[in-house]
């Protein structure tokens, strides 16, 4: 039988940047604040140890914990594949989520973004525009501490900056390294723009944080702290009051009589049940754990699961699917230095195009090759001295590109719970079904034209590419956003359409993704839906 521990005035299930920025804000307003996480708690100095010491550095996740209780999708173990495309992500279950080893690119999405089929014919509008959600993008920003630079046109089309933004970056924009640079010089005379990614490392002392220090380790981890992470919320709100169950594994949301949810049911490690009541409820776990629950959440009212009348609760999983393409050059470019990633190519990004093809973002990644380059140079018999010069010369002039591309709603892409796979304590696993279509399809044609275009302009080889649906972790659309309940998860404030008191904090609520990295705008829009539940508690 469980056990009714805690009340508070709002329940908060996940404690990744977006359920800690909810957190934050309720708990400084005055509001007692329980937030529920399915993982254990960790120390930066013991994953960066862990890190350090790892004989495995192929996988950015091997120094995270793993727990049987919350286990996570590294290694492939933990997710079935039942669609053509293997939907592969990373995502941790531990207090601060996944933005502890997140590269930290921290977009807004542009205003032709919220009015996709409105104007190009494709995917689904926003019930919101960009004007709606600037205000909050702007206090994100200041949350995050984004570095940035204020005079880039971000839409690749004008050169004016863009989009429009009520308040400058909290910090001044990290610089080009050597190799970004040389790119930037050697391809915009060809009309492609080199533009600063917006991140969410400390360019300055920010809010606690030092300044970046440039060691190229914001996967897995950085080292220092200057990069953010969403513990950083968590903890603030700690002070404000709130207090943080970790390693309690929420498989169960109650509804009462008055069709409003009643209570979150949850197991700990030794499969404990218990039971937490509240007055609101706040979904923030991420976009694949958050609509499994909602489907595993059946009762005689709700047979399809908690939130899922207009039965889209799992469907219209969204990433930025993409490619990757290496590159030798004949001058000594040298990555490596600093950021993980910064320079962007954005002519992609938006245009008429769209009606006949994906938008898509051409990264430069910033990682030194040392590994890959001295492994096949080994394979290929180069010992001594000889494999010492060689990889000074390779690492130098080998180049990785990345292209991420937009992907639209269909409702086939989907994610439900596991009938024949469960955890340790017995819940089930996530089960994908996922696909690209003819649309996706040709924004990938187009970003392969522009490779072989960056091979011309910058005196190079293409040694591979990789065109096999790479994924970007950029989880969305699973719980989608849109006025009209028949066809949607979530009104305009992030209330589901069928239940008053629950929120869902996630970017899968997004009805459309562009082709930037999602976290900014899910981090908008659980400020913005804090803001509606401190009205009414």
């Amino acid at each position: 039988m469980a056990n009714t521990t805690t009340d508070a005035d709002v329940v908060i299930i996940g404690s990744g940047v977006l359920g800690g920025l909810a957190a934050y804000e309720l708990a400084k307003a005055g509001k007692s604040v329980l937030i529920l996480e399915a993982g254990p708690r960790i120390e930066r100095w013991k994953i960066v140890e862990e890190w350090r010491n790892s004989t495995n550095k192929s996988s950015k996740g091997s120094p995270y914990p793993n727990p049987p209780h919350a286990p996570n999708p590294f290694g492939g173990n933990y997710l079935v594949q039942k669609g053509p495309v293997a939907y592969g992500t990373t995502y941790l279950r531990v207090v601060g989520g996944t933005t502890w080893h997140w590269g930290s690119a921290t977009w807004r999405m542009i205003p032709n973004d919220f009015k996709l089929n409105t104007l190009y014919g494709k995917g689904r509008d926003w019930p919101i525009s960009y004007d709606t959600i600037e205000p909050f993008y702007a206090r994100a920003e200041a949350e995050l501490g984004v570095n940035g630079r204020d005079n880039e046109d971000q839409s690749g089309q004008n050169g004016k900056p863009w989009p429009p933004r009520s308040t400058p970056y909290p910090m001044a924009g990290l610089e080009f390294n050597h190799m970004q640079t040389r790119l930037g010089e050697r391809m915009q005379g060809a009309g492609f723009h080199p533009i600063h990614e917006p991140n969410g490392r400390a360019s300055r002392p920010y809010d606690g944080r030092p300044q970046c220090g440039g060691n190229a380790s914001c996967n897995p981890v950085c080292p220092i702290g200057a990069k953010y992470t969403g513990d950083v919320h968590i903890e603030k709100a700690e002070r404000e009051g709130a207090k943080v169950l970790d390693n309690a594994v929420v498989y169960n949301i109650e509804v009462g009589p008055d069709g409003k949810i009643a209570a979150i049911h949850y197991r700990t490690p030794d499969k404990t049940e218990h039971r937490v009541t509240g007055k609101y409820f706040v979904l923030a776990a991420n976009a694949i754990e958050a609509p499994k629950l909602m489907l595993m959440s059946t009762s005689p009212a709700f047979p399809r699961g908690v939130g899922n009348s207009s039965d889209q609760v799992g469907r219209n999983l969204m990433d930025h699917t993409g490619l990757g393409m290496a590159m030798t050059v004949k001058e000594a470019m040298w990555p490596g230095d600093g950021p993980t990633e910064l320079l962007v190519f954005l002519n992609g990004r938006d245009g008429p195009f769209r009606k006949d093809h994906a938008a898509y973002k051409h990264k430069i990644r910033n990682d030194a090759p040392n590994r890959e380059v001295a492994g096949e140079l080994i394979k290929q018999g180069v010992m001594g001295s000889k494999l010492d010069q060689q990889i000074k010369f390779k690492v130098a002039r080998q180049l990785t590109f990345a292209v991420d591309l937009e992907t639209l709603p269909y409702p086939a892409n989907r994610i439900v719970p596991s009938k024949e796979k469960f955890d340790a304590i017995g819940i089930p696993v996530p089960e994908f079904y996922y696909d690209v279509d003819d649309y996706w399809n040709a924004g990938r044609d187009a970003a392969v034209k522009d490779w072989h275009r960056f091979a011309e302009l910058l005196d190079g080889e293409i040694t591979h590419i990789d065109l096999g649906h790479q994924n970007r972790e950029h989880i969305m659309g699973t719980m989608i956003m849109g006025a009209d309940p028949k066809d949607s998860v979530v009104d305009a404030d992030c209330r589901t359409h069928d239940h008053a008191n629950l929120f869902i904090a996630s970017t899968g609520v997004m009805p459309s993704g562009g082709c930037v990295n999602p976290t900014l705008t899910g981090a908008a829009l659980a400020i913005r839906l804090a803001e509606v539940i401190k009205k009414e508690v």
